[in-house]
């Protein structure tokens, strides 16, 4: 059992390693995505309540 551990162990270390070797790629690509992501979610809301007031439904 002790081996699952270590094994899992040496595997996320050896990930880790990749991830720190590009530096600040990996949280500016993350960052973006979670900003695209918000802006398409506002313009979608928006679209979605404008269409739902001109229908005198709920918002």
């Amino acid at each position: 059992m002790e081996s699952v551990f270590f094994g899992i162990g040496h595997f996320l270390q050896a990930t880790f390693e990749i991830i720190v070797g590009f530096g600040w790629t990996i949280p500016v690509i993350f960052i973006a995505v979670l900003l695209f992501g918000m802006a398409y979610w506002l313009y979608t809301q928006t679209v979605f309540t404008r269409k739902s007031k001109e229908r005198g439904g709920f918002i």
